[in-house]
């Protein structure tokens, strides 16, 4: 979900810079709404199953862009007529028609995409926001009956690595309704024990289940702030506008923080950050994200909320 999402920042500056190009997205079906509504793609190809692909065998492009380099996304390239090119660090590198030149591993994950289709002859420098523009096709009555003004709390994320406690959650959520904002829960499926474990310390919060991202995304537009790990609502929240709280375990906060969005990145240095994150190498449990302290989210909390009420950011 986020590498979708922070795709949109590029496009955006291809579209605006090309405006005749056709740009089409080949993405699993379950991550296809980050791109609903996008004026800068022309056509979302969903695949939620491998022979969903047979569908571009009768497809032509003038040219693949393989971002992800996996044997999945090679073998949907192939099928497809049309020259595909992709990094030369990529496994199978030789079936390429050519090769992008390995990013540079400082840089943001937006600005090394930009990089690369400024290797392919875009001119623009300065990445533009990130871009989400759809809409539910119909508000959800929880929606509307939403206690304002509010904070969205995603306490989830896929890798312990990642994961801020869920006592510290609700540590973190009691002290915002302190000052006056009322909490909302949310997760993705499968994670709605992390949402339960959060919500036995909080008082009265809200707890909003199943949320498609089009649903997700309009909640997050009315918050006052969104708190969580680095996540693909994290993304989301950036794409449309809302001040965010990101709380960083294991990951490059170089390359995966949020962009384009007002935000306080809560974070203690380590010297074997980043690492792959799928568990930890120095220790039985993961010291990186265990060491971020409610007192250090609050404070960013304040000074964020502080900083957006005399700054308000465009929505």
């Amino acid at each position: 979900m986020g590498d979708c999402l922070l795709l949109t920042s590029p496009l955006r500056a291809l579209k605006e810079e090309f405006p005749r190009f056709r740009i089409s997205v080949l993405v699993e079906t379950r991550f296809a709404g980050c791109f609903e509504g996008n004026p800068d793609i022309e056509e979302v190809i969903s695949i939620s199953r491998k022979k969903d692909g047979l569908r571009l065998l009768r497809r032509r492009f003038d040219l693949v862009v393989n971002l992800h380099g996996g044997p999945t996304s090679l073998l949907y390239g192939l099928l497809a007529r049309g020259p595909q090119i992709g990094f030369e660090q990529f496994q199978y590198k030789r079936l390429y028609k050519d090769l992008l030149p390995s990013p540079d591993p400082g840089l943001h994950t937006v600005e090394a995409t930009m990089a690369t289709f400024r290797w392919l002859g875009m001119q623009r420098e300065v990445p533009p926001p990130l871009r989400y523009d759809g809409q539910p096709r119909k508000t959800p009555p929880m929606l509307s009956a939403l206690r304002k003004p509010y904070a969205v709390i995603h306490p989830a994320a896929l890798m312990e690595t990642k994961r801020w406690d869920a006592r510290k959650f609700a540590d973190l959520a009691r002290a915002l309704q302190g000052q006056g904002l009322s909490i909302v829960l949310t997760c993705g499926p499968g994670e709605e024990s992390t949402v339960a474990e959060v919500s036995k310390d909080v008082p009265s919060p809200q707890i909003l289940l199943g949320l498609g991202i089009p649903e997700l995304a309009d909640l997050l537009r009315g918050a006052k702030l969104y708190v969580g790990n680095d996540s693909g609502p994290m993304h989301l929240a950036a794409a449309v506008g809302t001040p965010i709280i990101a709380l960083w375990g294991s990951s490059d906060s170089r390359r995966w923080r949020p962009w384009s969005a007002e935000h306080a990145l809560v974070q203690n240095p380590f010297e074997c950050n980043p690492c792959p994150g799928y568990r930890c190498l120095v220790a039985p449990t993961p010291l990186c994200i265990e060491s971020v302290t409610v007192e250090q989210a609050i404070m960013a909390a304040e000074q964020l909320l502080k900083n957006h009420d005399t700054h308000p950011q465009p929505r």
